[in-house]
């Protein structure tokens, strides 16, 4: 299994309607507000690195209301 937290920034008037959406994509553990310079924060979980490619460049960044994305690959969880 892949593993990543992708920072994701949204259009400030939509972010209910991205963050359920996100929430409702297969590969998608958990996925919250954040305060700083990311709106959500998303925690992923797929079988390859081509499904998360998939994941991310086609669903997620594909969501009307999202601007940018950043994939923050998890290495090792303890």
């Amino acid at each position: 299994m892949e593993r990543a937290i992708i920072l994701i920034k949204v259009d400030p008037r939509i972010e209910k309607q991205v963050l359920e959406e996100i929430r409702s994509l297969r590969g998608v553990k958990e996925a919250h507000y954040l305060y700083g310079p990311y709106d959500i924060g998303a925690k992923i979980e797929v079988k390859n690195l081509e499904d998360m490619e998939d994941l991310v460049l086609t669903k997620i960044r594909d969501i009307y209301g999202v601007s940018t994305t950043m994939t923050c690959y998890i290495a090792e969880e303890v």
